[in-house]
């Protein structure tokens, strides 16, 4: 647990909280007006306290590979954050409208849980640029999903999707898709136009069945590796293309990924 005597040092701004067995964020964690920086990633962190919602300057909130089941609707109240990191929690399936006050989010990643479909408040995020909604369990997409207009990033994978909304192509900022195409039936064909934004289309074949045998945690530990390093080259692949856009015409650039 986080020791008694943290609640002096108000002054932190940033908290780097890794690999431990704690399970509560405590109380007082409200008296860190200046905290700009909440990462609280693979803990054992089973809720959020309500007084979350006080840290009113907090930009970034990371608490991927927890277990938390639930979001409270005061982190609706953390009004200038720009990057939120739920994924890998395994069980959450919904998130409190309360969390449509989150304008300035651009960064979200809710992986790895339990969602039937993408929360409504997430369609209200009006600055959202990344979403990764993959390894949920979305049967469909809302067919008002366009209201995401500020939308860059859309990956989808392992999921159960059957098809895809002609809407995707009213997102004039959406530049990479990623679906698994084992479901997959059908898909607009005006998304593969060179009138629309899109530059990285990827159709993912089935996810690899999971075998069961003493290195399954290891087998499970690699692949989140691997997702990852794949979710880190598409991301700096667009950030390339939208460099050579603004450069001029003979400038070069080559980039070079080794994976071993």
């Amino acid at each position: 647990e986080l020791p008694d005597s943290l609640k002096k040092q108000t002054y932190l701004k940033e908290w780097h909280v890794y690999n431990t067995l704690i399970q509560t964020i405590p109380a007082y964690i409200a008296l860190f007006k200046d905290l700009r920086v909440l990462e609280l990633s693979k803990n054992q962190i089973n809720h959020l306290p309500a007084e979350i919602g006080c840290l009113k300057n907090l930009k970034v909130l990371n608490v991927s590979f927890n277990n938390l089941k639930s979001v409270p609707p005061e982190l609706g109240d953390c009004e200038n954050l720009e990057k939120l990191d739920l994924s890998g929690n395994m069980e959450i399936t919904e998130l409190p409208f309360e969390l449509s006050n989150l304008k300035q989010l651009t960064f979200m990643d809710v992986s790895a849980n339990k969602f039937h479909s993408i929360p409504i408040c997430v369609l209200r995020m009006s600055n959202l640029q990344w979403l990764d909604i993959s390894s949920n369990s979305l049967k469909d997409l809302p067919e008002d999903i366009d209201r995401l207009d500020e939308l860059q990033t859309l990956l989808l994978q392992k999921n159960k999707l059957t098809y895809l909304p002609r809407a995707l192509v009213n997102m004039p900022k959406l530049s990479l898709l990623v679906v698994s195409g084992d479901d997959l039936v059908e898909i607009p064909t005006a998304i593969c136009e060179s009138t629309t934004g899109l530059k990285f289309v990827s159709l993912k074949d089935s996810p690899v069945e999971t075998i069961v045998c003493e290195d399954t945690e290891e087998i499970v530990e690699n692949e989140r590796e691997r997702e990852q390093v794949e979710k880190e080259f598409m991301k700096a692949y667009i950030e390339d293309l939208r460099e050579r856009e603004s450069t001029p015409s003979y400038t070069t650039k080559v980039m070079l990924s080794l994976q071993l």
